[in-house]
Order: structure tokens, then sequence, then C-alpha cells
């Protein structure tokens, strides 16, 4: 078996009674990839359950509505698409179209994620460039969409490129096109889809320098004696692509830092990775794992949101020792294998990048503005007057369903229940009569904080009762989760209820949402469990919103 690195943030497996399914369509004989997918849900303590469709009765199954796909209610379903059986039954381009269109249709019914893997044609294969372009417009269409997610012949190749892929001999007696080693390569592949639709992401890349970012060291060679090699120069680019993709970058390095910045700023046209790049850094001769913690607290994540990259094993053995929460990753001492080791690190996958992750490092950019408005504040009060807050609360436009599902998978510390949704569960359960989900929006005079809240609810006979209720950890302290509750209370009074019940399920991260519904001094019903009942009296709720320190002419609602 192929050696990856994945961390360790996957969810708690689902009660033995809620057991996920993953469920298989393909157009040939698809069953030797079971044997992967199973090593991978054991090896991640994943508790799917596997089952096939008959075979070759893909659109039969995306069409039907008592399939094995349709029924599947939780976990994921998986289609595996050789593009060149569809030759022989008639014109690949029609063929293609029908199949955007019953995906399309069956995706937004489906209460679980699609993943299509679309595999390779035999190397003598006819009509290769017609094969080529059916890829390419089955992956645009489903680009923009957020319960599909589509992995190329080339995506596998590029990460898993096992030479001999094609069994002619297997494919003639029995449909099975593959080898032995591609199906273990396109099963890991699935596994790493699966992995990420359900595990809680990192958040935060700290780099080392000298032998990480650059050969030599700049302290003792100066900025123009360090070198960029072929494979610094494909981290760098590498790490670039995660920034895009929403991932902080800072620098975490035993250094002077004169001589750091001195090579960011005297090699800059020989860097794809740039100073404005950098969210933040620790430069200087402390343990790194001390950094590491210093760096976390400054941009309010958990340890276990950052990965470490270093090239040095003393290093990472400290960091290992002492931070353990940290994703510590040793580069390979052979300069070559990094671009494949970066690769199969499973952590740094993005399948979906939403509009609000690429724009995270200029979040973080504002968040420090506002952090130097704060130490000259006298009075909390002053500050939040300083920031011109602007918040927003409307409801879900469908257009918001990625960012809500992704807030819901990774706010931690301001999260009454830590349910965490996939797009199509978000769907299905705003469809439930008496339920709604409001999204919540924060600027300031320094920059738009983007979707930072969400709040899940039913109405019930008597009251207004809350499913999620989570604002990002970077609004929090500006009484923008005063304004949301206040908000549910306007909405309960519309509605002839008298009050608004907010279950709070305690987690190891969230006491910050514990802290803020026991300031409103409320005493919660306990029980057995563990779990907690705050009530609030609807026009109590909505008197939360009346103090506060902004212009309520800039306060929006729905």
């Amino acid at each position: 078996m192929m050696q990856e690195r994945i961390g360790e943030s996957w969810n708690s497996p689902a009660p033995p009674d809620d057991k996920p399914i993953l469920t298989i369509a393909a157009t040939f004989t698809a069953e030797p990839i079971e044997e992967s997918i199973a090593f991978w849900f054991r090896k991640l303590n994943l508790p799917f359950g596997i089952q096939f469709a008959p075979y070759n009765q893909v659109f039969q199954e995306l069409i039907g509505t008592e399939t094995l796909l349709f029924r599947n209610r939780n976990g994921v379903n998986l289609v595996l698409l050789r593009l060149q059986d569809w030759q022989k039954g008639g014109s690949l381009s029609q063929a293609t179209d029908e199949f955007i269109a019953v995906l399309t249709t069956a995706a937004a019914q489906s209460a679980v994620p699609y993943v299509v893997c679309l595999c390779p044609p035999s190397p003598d294969a006819a009509g290769a460039t017609e094969i080529a372009n059916a890829e390419k417009t089955i992956a645009a269409a489903f680009a923009e969409r957020t319960t599909v997610h589509v992995v190329t012949s080339i995506d596998v190749n590029e990460i898993y490129n096992v030479g001999e892929y094609y069994s002619p001999h297997t494919d003639e007696i029995g449909h099975i096109p593959y080898t032995t080693p591609y199906f273990t390569a396109l099963g890991t592949m699935v596994a790493r889809r699966i992995w990420a639709l359900r595990s809680r992401p990192h958040k935060v890349i700290a780099l080392d320098c000298d032998g990480t970012l650059w050969n030599g060291t700049c302290g003792e060679d100066g900025p123009d004696g360090v070198e960029f090699g072929p494979a610094c120069t494909a981290l760098q680019e590498f790490m670039v692509k995660q920034a895009e993709a929403g991932m902080l970058l800072c620098i975490c390095s035993k250094n002077s830092p004169q001589d750091v910045f001195a090579v960011f700023d005297r090699r800059r046209d020989e860097m794809p990775l740039r100073r404005e790049h950098i969210v933040s850094w620790r430069v200087n001769w402390t343990a790194k794992s001390e950094n590491l913690r210093s760096l976390a607290k400054e941009l309010d994540l958990g340890l276990d949101s950052v990965i470490m990259v270093d090239d040095s094993p003393i290093e990472c053995a400290e960091i290992e020792a002492n931070a353990p929460e940290v994703l510590t990753l040793k580069l390979p001492t052979e300069p070559q294998r990094i671009p494949t080791f970066l690769r199969r690190i499973w952590a740094f996958d993005h399948f979906k990048v939403t509009g609000e992750d690429k724009q995270r490092t200029e979040h973080y950019r504002a968040n420090a503005q506002r952090e130097t408005v704060r130490s000259a504040s006298p009075t909390l009060e002053d500050f939040l007057r300083g920031l011109e807050l602007e918040v927003e609360v409307r409801p879900l436009d469908a257009s918001q369903l990625e960012r809500v599902a992704q807030l819901t998978q990774r706010t931690n510390q301001f999260n009454v229940s830590g349910i965490r949704r996939t797009v199509s569960e978000l769907q299905e359960f705003c469809e439930r009569g008496g339920a709604d989900c409001l999204v919540v929006k924060v600027r300031d005079r320094f920059g738009d904080y983007g979707l930072v809240g969400v709040v899940i609810y039913e109405t019930k006979a008597d009251a207004l009762v809350v499913d999620s209720f989570m604002l990002s950890c970077r609004a929090l302290g500006r009484r923008v989760e005063h304004r949301m509750l206040a908000e549910l209370g306007a909405r309960a009074t519309r509605l002839g209820l008298g009050r608004v019940d907010v279950p709070f399920s305690p987690s190891p991260k969230n006491k910050p949402a514990r802290d803020f519904l026991e300031s409103l001094g409320r005493e919660p019903q306990c029980g057995d469990d563990g779990r907690m009942l705050f009530r609030f009296a609807s026009d109590g709720a909505v008197a939360l919103g009346e103090h506060r320190p902004v212009n309520p002419l800039l306060q929006k609602q729905a």
C-alpha cells in the first residue's frame, strides 16, 4: 500500500445504528475497488458500509426512485465512469449531456453528496480527443455545484501514477478494465475525497525558512547567497496555491527577522511566495512549539488547526513532543521527492474553494488593523464605536449553501450544538415544515468579515427552538452574537411564540458559546447527558439587540 500522510482531523464515528453507506455505481465491473476503499475506511476509523449497484446501471440508478443511490440517506454516492464505455452505445456527446442532466436532478434531490470519478480509457481507445473533451465538459458542469465532486483521470494520475493501469485480459473476459495497482490508486483517491468531506480542515501552514523555502542559511550566506532550486520553487508555488485556497501562511523560523525578510525583499522576483502571502510570523530563537502556540493564539485558532513544514528532524521532534496537536511534516531529505510528498498530504486537499476561502488572508490582515485600534481604545465600547460595525441578518440564499456548510464543519468555539452538516443535509433540513436558516454578514471600516454566522431553527407549538447557532471566531466580542439572538426573539414574537429555546451541547472547545449564554443571566435546565437548555422570553431576547454600541440605522434584517 502506498505511503500517505493524512493527519488526525477526521470526525468521530457515527453511531452503529446510523452507519453511513458508500454506494457505488459504475459503467464497468468495479468490485475490485472495494478492497482499497475498505482499507482506508479501517485506517481512518470511518464506519462506512459499501454496497454496489447492479452492473452498468448508472443512468437507471440516477433516474429511479427505488434505487440504491436514491435510497442512500447517510453517506456518499460514488459514480465511476469510463466514458469509453458509452462510445459503444451511440453518441458520447449525447450521453455526456444526458448524464449531466440526470445527475443534476439526482443531486438536487439527494441527502448525500456525489463523488464522480472519470476513469481513463484503454490506451488504444478510439476517439481519445472526444473522451478528453467529454471529461472536461462533465468537470466544468459541476465545478460550481456544491453537492457533486468530480475527480478526473488526470487528478488521479498526477498524484498516483501507477504506470500500467490497463488490464486487457480482465477487461475482455469480465469488463474489469484496470490493474490491481490502479484500483488501489483509485480507491485511495475516493477515500481522500470522502475524508475531506467529513473532516475538520486545518487552517494554518507554518513554514520554516532555511532548508525549506530556500537552500542555504540566510544569516550566514546573506540574502544574495541563498539558492532556490526546483524543489524550493515547487514548494513555494504549492504554498501560494494553498493561500489562494484559504490557508493562512505563517513563518516560524529560528533566525533574525532582518535576515529572513531581506531574502523576501531582495529576491522577490525569484520567489513565488511573497511577503504579502504571509499573515504572521515568529522569527526568533525561541522553541518552535512555543512560537506555534503564540501564532495560534494570535490567530485565535486551536493548535490542531496548524500544519508545520520543516526540514529539520530535531525541530520536528521538538514540536511533536511539546505541541502534539500540530500536524508536523518533515520534508524528505532528497529534494526531488518534495513535490510528490506535498501532493500525498491529505491535509492539503481543498476540493471546493469558496469566495470566503479566497479572502481569508485579507480578513486576517484587516483584523490586525482592528487589534491596533483595540489596543488604543480605553474601553470596549470605545473600540466597538470606532469599528463602525454593520451587522446584516437575513434568510439563507441558495448561493450561500457551501459557505454555511463550511461553517458548520469548521466552527468549534462559538457553536452551541456542534452539529456538522453537508450542503445536501442543510437543504434537506431547511425544507422541513417550520425550519429555517439565517445567515449573518458583518463589516466595519477596515473591511468585510463576510458571512460569519449561522442560525438554524425550527418553530414548535410554543417556542422557536434553535438547532444550530454559530459564529466565526473573527467576529466574536463585537456583540454580533447578541444581535443574532435578538433577531430570533423578533421572529418568535412575529410568530406569536413566547420564547426562544437554545439547547447547548458541551464540547472540549465550545466554552465561549456557553460563556455567552450564561452571561445573559439565564439558569439552564441540565440533562443527565450533560446537555443544557437555555430559555429566553421572546421580548427579553429582542432587548438584547437594543443595547449595542453601533448606529441602529446600520443594523439590517430580513
